[in-house]
């Protein structure tokens, strides 16, 4: 037998006091004078004989109840016979030290108290063991195993951050860590408060071999608002013109927002506006007009004032805006001079127009823009120049040229998954209608209802197949005239019927040609934005700009705190790994030694925004047969709870019943058993 509490056992000297009023108990008897006791001396000696075995049944029922009380306080324990030959433990304990965890609780703040607990969890085990701490930083440090000394280290090390993972993640590694380790027992310890946007656990991946814990500590319900994200409408964004910013907004508190403060900084200059409201629960989207003056790199930080959850208030962007937009006309030995005559009267578009001949495959990624003018054939190697274009972000605009045959075009049905033209009609067609809800064309005419001068055509085609697409002019006999459809980062835009002003009065509809050429330079799904979210974007993908020469391949990254990361060249670009070294929100500048290159932004993980939690009778409803709870508002110190339970089999509470069982027959004997 052994003792939690060994130095309790010296209350046994407390036993002396029973024995000490036994021994000196003395009752007085009253005089009783008769005239002949022979026949008394029977009944007295008989009398005295029980009051002594009463006497000292109370004794020994007082002395017990006192022995158990003291024996229940000192918490005696027999290690089996498995328990003493067992193995050595690895341990590995998971501290949540996401955002939310700098929440607060009746006991102070959340994270504080979560290393407290594993502070208690490495105690309650011996030098012998092995531990593992780790957090959602899951680095390659942190997943080494250590000696209890530096547990505690590695625990005292630990500090809030941006970085945040699912659960399933953290479960996973601590598995694969510990099934590495076959001649120790496994044990595993979660400390979160159990988001429910990362607790996305089921059985299935938990390992039914383990011992896993779980210890929620959770906070008091607060409310947040957030900024969840902000993009450009546009993907090209234009100077000196309005600009519209899409902002997401987010209440996940239970009361309603009525005067909620939005503000945004462009290149320092801050700029108020008005209040929002947001009901309880709801999320909003809020357009900002934004009118940029000069071109080049453009710093955007948008800001709320929302307390007491604060890292999700403000949201950074960084972009550039173009001088010009690059625009490059593909053309069969002769250009349309109308064509080229209306792309050169819009502002900030530079113009290369190009025979078919002459091109130079390598450089159509530098286009935002590409027209095909009545291009007789394309080739396998032009096909598969544009494919890559697209992958970039560039555009297609394509007008056939007359009388194709039948396999002229059909590198661009594989490359691009082109419909096909077919049944060339010399027909005149009218256009009949215009889709005004499609972007293209949306917000353009000040009068929608009006009657537009629609162009006609003597000579087009019908299209059979091709990826899925989108009608934007169609004939009055309901085929289309002008139709667009998205295909990797770029979109293709293609007209049935040739530019030649023989074919297709087009460039003569001025209202018409003008915002269709300027929405698809600016369309598509390839942004601007280089903002990016800590702990998510491993990696940065930077244009190589042509009036740029890097002296070397180091890199720097400069803002709120400072880095080197890793760079690789692929294909006229630089992939940029940043790995886990960002660790602060904000705007960083992009240096090659003193060079700089740009901007990019990095902002918080936006996954514990809403703070709602699973209670823990919820998470023993989903995973109660899998998993153990430990109740952390009702154990006051983990170490003796988890030496009680992994080391020992103890029988406290058996004495406990003793010492009260004592007790009553101590108070029945008193009582019930009458010797006079």
């Amino acid at each position: 037998m052994q003792f939690l509490f060994p130095g309790i056992l010296w209350g046994l000297f407390l036993l002396i006091i029973p024995i000490i009023i036994h021994l000196f108990y003395f009752r007085r008897y009253k005089q009783v004078y008769f005239t002949n006791v022979h026949f008394l001396k029977e009944l007295v000696e008989e009398t005295a004989s029980r009051n002594k075995l009463k006497n000292f049944l109370i004794l020994l029922c007082r002395l017990l109840a006192i022995g158990l009380l003291v024996f229940a306080f000192s918490q005696p324990f027999f290690k089996t016979n498995n328990q003493e030959t067992k193995t050595n433990k690895a341990v590995s304990i998971y501290i949540d030290n996401s955002w939310s965890m700098n929440a607060k609780s009746d006991e102070g703040i959340l994270f504080a108290k979560a290393k407290k607990t594993a502070t208690e969890i490495v105690q309650a085990y011996s030098e012998y063991d092995k531990f593992q701490v780790i957090s959602n930083e899951l680095s390659g440090r942190n997943l080494r195993f250590l000696s209890k000394d530096d547990a505690f280290t590695a625990i005292e090390n630990i500090n809030l951050g941006p970085t945040v993972n699912p659960l399933s993640t953290i479960i996973r590694k601590q598995q694969q860590s510990l099934n590495n380790l076959n001649n120790l027992g496994h044990e595993i310890y979660v400390i979160s408060d159990f988001q429910k946007k990362i607790m996305d656990l089921k059985p299935s991946d938990i390992d039914s071999t383990l011992s896993i814990n779980f210890i929620p500590i959770q906070n008091i319900s607060e409310n947040n608002a957030t900024i969840d994200t902000a993009y450009f409408l546009s993907p090209v964004i234009i100077p000196n013109q309005v600009n519209s910013l899409i902002v997401k907004l987010s209440n996940y508190g239970s009361t309603d927002l009525d005067n909620l403060s939005l503000r945004y900084e462009l290149n320092g200059q801050d700029i108020p506006l008005s209040n929002l409201s947001i009901r309880a629960g709801k999320t909003i989207l809020d357009t900002i007009k934004i009118n940029i003056q000069t071109s080049g790199w453009q710093n955007l930080i948008l800001k709320i004032k929302d307390f007491p959850i604060q890292f999700d208030d403000t949201y950074y962007l960084s972009f550039k805006v173009d001088e010009e937009i690059n625009v490059l006309v593909i053309h069969d030995q002769q250009e349309s001079k109308e064509l080229l005559l209306a792309i050169n009267s819009l502002p900030f578009f530079k113009t290369t127009s190009l025979d078919i001949g002459n091109l130079n495959y390598s450089s159509l990624k530098n286009y935002r823009l590409i027209i095909l003018s009545d291009n007789k054939n394309i080739t396998s190697g032009l096909g598969s120049e544009l494919n890559k274009a697209m992958s970039e972000g560039t555009n297609l605009l394509i007008f056939p040229a007359s009388d194709l045959k039948d396999l002229d075009y059909q590198n661009l049905n594989t490359s691009l998954q082109f419909p096909n033209l077919i049944s060339f009609s010399r027909l005149k067609k009218e256009v009949g209608t215009i889709n005004l809800e499609e972007e293209i064309f949306q917000d353009v005419f000040s009068n929608p209802k009006a009657n537009f001068k629609l162009p006609y055509t003597n000579g087009s085609y019908l299209i059979k197949g091709g990826h899925p697409h989108e009608s934007i002019l169609n004939y009055r006999d309901g085929t289309s005239y002008l139709s667009k459809y998205s295909y990797l980062q770029g979109v293709v835009y293609f007209c049935t019927s040739p530019i030649n002003i023989e074919y297709n009065s087009l460039v003569k509809n001025a209202e018409i040609l003008l915002p269709f050429l300027f929405k698809t330079a600016f369309s598509g799904i390839k942004k601007s934005n280089f903002n990016y979210t800590i702990g998510q974007n491993q990696v940065i993908t930077w244009p190589i700009q042509k009036n740029i020469v890097l002296k070397d391949m180091t890199l720097k990254l400069s803002g709120p705190e400072e880095i080197i990361p890793s760079v690789q060249m692929a294909q006229n670009q630089l992939n940029i790994e940043v790995y886990d070294q960002i660790n602060k929100s904000g705007i960083y500048e992009l240096k090659n030694n003193e060079l700089s290159l740009g901007f990019v932004a990095f902002n918080e993980n936006r996954l514990e925004s809403d703070l709602s939690i699973f209670s823990k009778t919820q998470l023993i409803d989903l995973l109660g047969d899998h998993i153990k709870l430990l109740d952390n508002d009702k154990i006051n110190d983990f170490t003796s709870l988890i030496k009680e339970s992994k080391e020992k089999h103890s029988y406290w509470w058996l004495l406990i019943l003793g010492t009260l069982l004592f007790l009553f027959l101590e108070s029945v004997l008193i009582r019930y058993w009458k010797t006079s």
